[in-house]
């Protein structure tokens, strides 16, 4: 399955305050979609950020690797300048497969 376009916008569609809350969000949305077709976050075999800057990656990295845990997803970095979503930094794309 590949799945595009996952954000840590809060409900209201809105940018959290902190970049590790936008991850957190990002990645609880991650395994949802995950769960949603019986698979789990090991599951992942391509990850790929969408960043402003790489602020945004060293922040978020923790946060990834506890999420990914023993998996080593290949990984793809991309700089976008910006987003539709005032606030927004982050967005992911991911391949999984059983």
């Amino acid at each position: 399955m590949t799945y595009y376009g996952v954000t840590g916008l809060d409900q209201d569609g809105r940018a959290p305050e902190s970049v590790i809350e936008e991850c957190q969000n990002a990645m609880a949305r991650i395994r949802a979609i995950l769960a949603t077709h019986d698979l789990v976050p090991e599951d992942i075999t391509h990850l790929a950020y969408m960043i402003p800057d790489s602020s945004v990656f060293a922040s978020c990295q923790r946060i990834v690797a506890e999420v990914l845990g023993p998996a080593r997803p290949a990984l793809t970095l991309r700089v976008k300048p910006g987003f539709d979503t005032p606030g927004q930094r982050l967005e992911f794309n991911f391949i999984a497969s059983p």
